[in-house]
């Protein structure tokens, strides 16, 4: 900022100096702080909350996030992300923005966006024999995954309750 003059100059000399005229000369937002918020979230979580300390300067923000399936939600130094349940990991940003133009991106934060546990086809017997037992059924394994099974009436899981291979005995 300054104030800007002028004065005439020819042959016969110099003329006098105008008065000043002010300009402002606004500055680009100020330096993103340290985002904070969840690091680990599921695919299909919504409504995850993020921030950043206020941007001196900033009238609004852009926040950005470089994994596929998140919905980012608002324009100021907080936020809230939906995943999808396709979601993808990736690195969430934030910088400051004016009339003037951009600030500095902040740096990376790391969101790890989690797997929803397998929804494969159940394979083992359609048709057991009637009061059998040791029948396998099973899906493709998760990992960090338990599994809740229902059986029919009158069947009993023998094994593997929890996991994703049970042992099931019809009566």
């Amino acid at each position: 900022s300054g104030n800007l003059t002028v004065r005439g100059v020819n042959s016969c000399g110099n003329g006098a100096v105008s008065s000043n005229y002010a300009i402002t000369v606004n500055a680009l937002p100020g330096a993103a702080g340290t985002i904070t918020g969840t690091a680990s979230v599921c695919q299909g979580q919504s409504g995850v909350a993020y921030s950043d300390p206020a941007i001196t300067g900033a009238t609004s923000y852009s926040w950005s996030y470089s994994g596929t399936g998140a919905t980012i939600t608002g324009t100021t130094n907080s936020v809230t992300i939906s995943f999808a349940s396709n979601a993808t990991s990736g690195n969430l940003t934030v910088r400051g923005v004016n009339s003037c133009g951009n600030g500095a991106v902040s740096s990376n934060y790391a969101v790890t966006v989690n797997a929803l546990p397998n929804t494969s086809a159940i394979t083992g017997s359609a048709t057991p024999a009637c009061s059998s037992t040791g029948n396998v059924y099973s899906v493709t394994p998760t990992a960090g995954s338990n599994y809740v099974w229902t059986v029919p009436a009158g069947s009993t899981i023998t094994s593997g309750p929890g996991t994703n291979s049970i042992t099931v005995s019809f009566g």
